[in-house]
């Protein structure tokens, strides 16, 4: 435990830096996470026997990452009908097709396998990384610190709760020790945290003048909203859990890696948080912030 508690504190200092200075260093952190994720779901798929074309879909990360770096450049046409994760995972989803066609096999195997970690994970970190480009800076920020911060939140009190009072297991054939009790102690730390943030974000906005001309030139959602958005998002993060689960229950492993000690691997770590960034990118979408 202890060494869990460790690493996720650094893993939290990790993340906050990247946040604050937005931009390349997010980014490239992103793209690490995405190609180290999508590496790891490949072998987890190698592992039973899959022959998945890995190459493509780590091209497919990098254009992601590109097409949303320098996407707004391009103007005209398509580029304006179409958004750059679309578009990026359009391109990535085709290649990968027509590499395993070309092969002349039928090898249906192959192409799930080669095509599912697009869309899970990498799909899922390519809509995390619009996050940045939202509106203002503060709108890019609560995003951020929402997505990522509402499932560490979720499943901290999961655990402590499901440990001393869970009682009635959740999903006993995919996760065996995830309980109700701790899955509802989750999502009602995850609202109160999706409100939490916010409000504080205008409680300190009179004495800091960037922030009070931001929240002028695009207001935020009424609190209770992100109460919704938290109860949302906290419920996509357990699924996110149980999903990485049933994944790693159908390839007969325990995790996807060993690179975060007390955690496991990259996907074990950003299951929840993948899922919880979909529920932000709807939310903050949906406002038009």
């Amino acid at each position: 435990m202890i060494k869990r508690i460790i690493t996720a504190a650094a893993l939290i200092i990790i993340m906050s830096l990247a946040i604050w200075f937005q931009g390349w260093p997010l980014r490239l952190l992103l793209l690490w996470g995405m190609l180290m994720s999508t590496s790891e779901m490949y072998r987890a798929f190698r592992r039973i026997g899959y022959d998945p074309v890995r190459w493509s879909g780590y091209a497919y990360c990098v254009l992601a990452v590109l097409a949303q770096a320098y996407y707004a450049r391009l103007t005209g046409g398509v580029f304006e009908s179409i958004s750059p994760s679309m578009f990026a995972l359009i391109i990535g989803l085709l290649l990968a097709m027509t590499v395993i066609i070309l092969k002349g096999k039928v090898a249906f195997d192959s192409l799930m396998s080669t095509v599912f970690p697009m869309l899970y994970p990498g799909l899922f970190f390519s809509l995390i990384i619009t996050l940045q480009d939202l509106g203002t800076r503060l709108t890019s920020t609560l995003a951020l610190v929402l997505t990522f911060f509402i499932a560490s939140v979720n499943d901290t009190f999961a655990l402590f709760v499901g440990m001393r009072f869970g009682r009635h297991k959740l999903s006993p054939q995919i996760s065996p020790h995830k309980s109700v009790e701790g899955a509802v102690a989750g999502l009602i730390a995850s609202v109160l945290f999706a409100m939490l943030v916010p409000w504080l974000a205008t409680r300190l906005a009179p004495g800091w003048p960037a922030l009070s001309a931001q929240l002028k030139a695009s207001p935020l959602p009424p609190l209770w909203a992100f109460g919704v958005l938290g109860l949302f998002a906290g419920a996509l993060s357990q699924i996110g859990d149980l999903v990485a689960s049933l994944v790693k229950r159908h390839c007969g492993i325990k995790d996807f890696g060993t690179i975060f000690p007390g955690h496991g691997g990259m996907l074990d770590r950003m299951d929840g948080i993948l899922f919880c960034g979909v529920a932000c990118y709807v939310f903050f979408k949906i406002y038009g912030l």
